[in-house]
């Protein structure tokens, strides 16, 4: 029997990996796998996933060493993309620090964004990083030993557990979380042995930014996104409706929230919308389901604040485990309750959240925020910005969404989509087919077939 560990801290491992076809076809190949989490979240996976071939354990707690910090602030800094260029621009103008910290922080992480378009200051950065000793996973791989080693991110800890597993010359694997990885948060610090990625974009990002060996990289699609292809737990549109106390006879308004950055901004949306729907400009009659990130989910109380506030539908998106801030969990019900979302959406609103990409599988008419309600920001802190981020930019070409400047451009695209849904279809094709790599709904078996790949023939 050939031994997996995998280290995760959130929940969107159990998401991409544990609630998709890529743990049972792992089991039903005799695959033990180690799997180490939070300590206050290891019973709840116990019950959630009981399996005689899965271990659970508490994962050990990471020290952020000074060094640790450095070596995270140079690979950032060093990732040379304009949302890198942004970001930095954005942080000094926002930052509260004094003017001569921001003037030494800014100048710094300048000249890092400078030198990182250069390979050899990225293998610098790499090579100097690999020789800082670490034994955070010591007692793991001396006990479990495994034959491989699975990181689901290529991000904070699992540089650690990579690191150290390739010192000993156990196997290692990692996968890219997300579309914006390479753009905003790693140039691959360290290199596993192999890497999955998503989307050939994302493959040619790898190779690009992370400098990794093309043919290393495995495309597989997207796991978490299976159940959209297949259809997966879709409910009658009056019963789901109903199941948020909305209306089934009025269109549905899906709002996503995208993140802390654009946090402020989102409610300026909702009040908008809020507006909009008492005074009757949006026609048909239509309802605001409003969808909290995973990451910054809205209470069941301060969703019931907010629709004292405002004439909006409201559920948490997440279940909630424990009280540390990575407490949110994707069960079942939650994954069930983003599905129909999408599904049954008549036009989905957000600002720069993968919703223009799941709000396409499903062919739904997209609506990309670019102005501040009717606030006058400067384009550092203005949703302006966003969609000159490079993970943006790269859907924006498609033609799939319409980008509104104003409150007026906004209501006018509702009413439109309303209209007539079939507005920018063909461009919302293109875009799932690159940003989705497969359509079968089959990824998540492709993971699995990538993973034992490189167990069995390595």
């Amino acid at each position: 029997m050939k031994t997996i560990l995998i280290n995760f801290n959130n929940s969107f491992f159990v998401r991409n990996f544990l609630r998709t076809d890529t743990l049972q076809c792992l089991l039903r190949r005799d695959i033990r796998l180690v799997l180490l989490t939070s300590q206050e979240k290891v019973d709840y996976y116990k019950k959630e996933f009981p399996h005689k071939q899965i271990t659970y354990l508490a994962a050990p707690k990471i020290t952020r060493f000074p060094a640790e910090r450095f070596f995270k602030f140079i690979e950032m800094a060093s990732i040379h993309t304009e949302t890198v260029k942004m970001m930095q621009r954005s942080e000094f103008y926002r930052s509260e620090l004094s003017i001569i910290k921001r003037i030494y922080l800014y100048a710094l992480r300048r000249l890092f964004w400078f030198l990182g378009q250069f390979r050899w200051w990225r293998t610098i950065v790499r090579f100097s990083y690999y020789r800082l000793p670490s034994q955070d996973y010591k007692k793991f791989l001396d006990e479990y030993r495994p034959d491989l080693v699975y990181s689901p991110t290529t991000v904070y800890a699992d540089n650690r557990l990579i690191k150290e597993a390739k010192k000993r010359g156990i196997l290692t694997a990692a996968m890219v979380l997300s579309w914006d990885n390479f753009y905003s948060k790693s140039i691959l610090r360290v290199h596993s042995d192999w890497l999955l990625v998503h989307t050939a974009s994302i493959k040619k990002q790898a190779e690009n930014i992370g400098d990794y060996p093309g043919d290393k990289i495995i495309v597989t699609g997207l796991p978490q996104y299976d159940r959209y292809f297949n259809k997966q737990g879709i409910l009658p549109r009056e019963d789901f409706i109903q199941s948020i106390s909305g209306d089934p006879k009025k269109k549905l308004i899906v709002y996503a929230f995208s993140g802390k950055v654009g946090l402020q901004n989102d409610f300026r949306m909702i009040t908008i919308l809020s507006e909009s729907v008492r005074k009757n400009s949006i026609y048909p009659a239509a309802q605001i389901l409003v969808r909290p990130y995973p990451r910054y989910d809205l209470s069941e109380g301060k969703l019931d604040v907010l629709k004292k506030k405002y004439p909006i539908l409201g559920v948490s998106a997440m279940s909630h485990v424990g009280l540390n801030t990575d407490n949110w969990e994707f069960d079942e019900h939650s994954l069930n309750l983003l599905t129909n979302t999408l599904y049954h959406a008549d036009v989905i609103i957000t600002t720069y959240s993968t919703f223009f990409i799941e709000g396409a599988i499903f062919d739904k008419p997209l609506i990309g925020i670019s102005f501040d309600g009717k606030d006058k920001l400067s384009y550092h802190e203005s949703a302006r910005r966003f969609f000159d981020w490079d993970h943006l930019r790269d859907i924006k070409k498609y033609d799939a969404i319409t980008l509104v400047c104003s409150e007026d451009e906004l209501i006018g695209a509702i009413n439109k989509s309303f209209a007539n849904p079939a507005y920018r279809a063909d461009g919302r094709k293109k875009m799932v087919k690159t940003q989705s790599e497969f359509q079968d709904g089959k990824s998540g078996l492709r993971v699995a077939e990538a993973i034992l790949h490189i167990l069995h023939h390595s």
